[in-house]
């Protein structure tokens, strides 16, 4: 940029009638200049306004992706407690810690196995659809709940769970 606005101020300061060839191979060497620049990205950026708009835009995306995740997460939370509490019904009550492990429906009797395969069966479709329906794909949903483990982000969530009055 110093360059080629060295060069154009040269230009500027030495014009005279007879100089016109000079000037003309001057104004090419500076246009070739000016075209590398563009070419290898040195040409400033005049966009910043615009810029600043696609940050915003960017952020507001963010913040709605947010949303769309605690809803989510919300949502699933209530399935998994309504499906876990038919689970119990099925057990007596003696439900494994991560019952929908293999290994772990492998510990229930075996007469509810079954049942209790297809509960687990049908909570991992319905997380998927709770998740699609709300706009998320499972790639942004598994980055909020990996975050959500983050105390600061924990408490990101509780906030947005009391605003959006889900509790």
């Amino acid at each position: 940029r110093v360059l080629v606005f060295r060069m154009s101020h040269l230009m500027m300061n030495r014009v005279s009638s007879n100089s016109i060839p000079r000037i003309l191979k001057q104004s090419m060497l500076l246009g070739a200049l000016s075209a590398i620049a563009v070419f290898a990205g040195w040409a400033p950026d005049l966009s910043g306004q615009t810029h600043l708009f696609s940050s915003a835009a960017y952020a507001q995306d963010q913040n709605d992706s947010f949303t769309r995740y605690v809803k989510a997460a919300v949502e699933i939370e209530r399935t998994r407690q309504r499906l876990l509490d038919q689970v119990k019904q099925l057990t007596g009550g003696n439900v494994p810690n991560s019952v929908c492990q293999p290994a772990n429906i492998g510990q229930l009797n075996e007469g509810v196995r079954g049942q209790v395969k297809q509960i687990c069966d049908s909570f991992a479709a319905q997380a998927v659809q709770i998740v699609t329906r709300n706009g998320l794909s499972r790639d942004e949903f598994n980055r909020f709940q990996k975050q959500s483990k983050e105390p600061a982000m924990r408490s990101q969530i509780e906030a947005e769970i009391r605003r959006l009055g889900l509790r």
